[in-house]
């Protein structure tokens, strides 16, 4: 069921798409890469609506715990486990079925959490919570609690050292988590304040954005030594950071200055401040196949941006109210938003070198991108022991058999682009 679908302007046409019914206060969203369907919990409906990629549509809603607040897919098990922060428990969805298999109580307000792909383990936050809880996704059980000294609140996951790290705002420091003993390893002093964190796959780096009264400003972790290599300042209010793999740059959010950073990933600078006026920045996400950022802005429009020449390309007008969350979804070429203030989730066109759709049960075969068979794809991860797999979000791929949409091979410092076709 389509809620609204907008036909305005040449540029609303080029990149608005639709939006649709979720429930009240949507917050996060997942990519289920097996089935094609995105995942959003609605924080306060206690529910997560199931939309259908191909058709543009609600597939259906899923009854979970309380107050769903984040959502993270498992490729491994293609399961989806959503954390229920009021009722203290995680909700595992199988994708097979879109029903709920299992519901764990942890005792932890839960916050955010991330997917660990060498051990098939959740690391998950609580609000209030000293320690960090680690959860096999194959028997749902606890495996550990890592103690902390204070409530994390942000998290990412390091693929190249298999570490994950966490924020703690308390006592400005990102703590280093060893995944292989699941132990803290190092504990480096940020920025006051640090919110969420993001990885730099190609520079081995983590960013945090810090915000307090004096001081906003980005940190940067080198992850090999665990130290902080710089400290950059930014616009009022730095929140969210998000990692561009197209270019290796880092984008941040300064939701009180109006303005969005751009970090050379190489060169530990700010090489760009974009103003949004009128709209405060409040999410972003990165589309690097045809070299796009997209930036949700407070007052119900997403920025469409040039990831090499950070210039604007389109405001877009979306049907919903508060664009918060954005999600790229690389097989089908779109972005969804969720419209905090409107319940609904809107979804973007990813266009500019896009060919006209035609249909096809392969999407791929929409994308004006040139096809690498996967027989090509495992043949060249065979014979060049330095490849590296990245897919379009900037992790590192385990696995060329698993693998499906945009990827990024790197080798010698190149890095090339490849779009390998899924297995429909």
């Amino acid at each position: 069921m389509v809620l609204t679908a907008l036909a305005a302007t040449a540029v609303q046409a080029q990149w608005f798409v639709a939006t649709v019914p979720a429930d009240t206060s949507p917050t996060m969203l997942c990519h289920n890469t097996e089935n094609g369907y995105v995942y959003c919990a609605n924080w306060g409906g206690d529910n997560v609506t199931v939309i259908d990629c191909r058709g543009d549509s609600v597939l259906t809603t899923i009854e979970v715990g309380e107050d769903p607040h984040a959502i993270i897919y498992d490729p491994t098990d293609n399961k989806v486990f959503c954390l229920d922060e009021r009722s203290q428990s995680v909700s595992v969805i199988d994708g097979a079925t879109n029903t709920v298999v299992a519901t764990e109580t942890l005792g932890v307000w839960l916050w955010d959490g991330v997917w660990n792909p060498v051990h098939n383990k959740l690391y998950l936050l609580g609000h209030g919570d000293y320690s960090v809880k680690v959860m096999d996704c194959a028997t749902h059980a606890i495996d550990t609690t890592i103690p902390l000294p204070d409530p994390p609140y942000g998290v990412c996951y390091d693929s190249t050292d298999d570490r994950v790290y966490v924020s703690t705002r308390n006592d400005s420091t990102v703590r280093a988590i060893d995944c292989a003993t699941d132990s803290v390893i190092a504990a480096i002093k940020v920025g006051p304040a640090p919110n969420k964190l993001c990885w730099n796959s190609q520079e081995n780096k983590v960013y945090t954005a810090t915000a307090a009264s004096a001081d906003s400003s980005v940190s940067i972790i080198d992850c090999a030594s665990n130290t902080v290599v710089a400290t950059l300042k930014t616009g009022a209010w730095p929140y969210a950071v998000n990692y561009d793999p197209a270019e290796s740059n880092v984008w941040v959010c300064n939701a009180s200055g109006r303005t969005i950073s751009v970090v050379d990933g190489a060169g530990d600078s700010v090489i760009a401040d974009i103003p949004t006026n009128p709209g405060s920045p409040q999410g972003l996400c990165s589309a690097p196949d045809f070299g796009h950022v997209f930036c949700g802005l407070r007052n119900d429009t997403v920025l469409v941006l040039d990831a090499a020449t950070h210039g604007i390309i389109a405001r877009v007008g979306i049907g919903g109210r508060r664009p918060m969350t954005l999600l790229h979804n690389p097989i089908d070429g779109r972005v969804y938003t969720t419209d905090y203030s409107s319940a609904s989730v809107s979804i973007l066109l990813d266009s500019g070198t896009w060919v006209a759709e035609a249909s096809s049960p392969n999407s791929l075969a929409r994308r004006a991108s040139t096809l690498m068979p996967r027989a090509q794809l495992l043949a060249e991860l065979q014979q060049d022991p330095g490849l590296s797999l990245f897919d379009a979000a900037g992790r590192r791929v385990v696995s060329g058999q698993t693998c499906s949409g945009v990827v990024f091979l790197r080798s010698a410092g190149v890095t090339r682009r490849a779009v390998v076709p899924g297995q429909d």
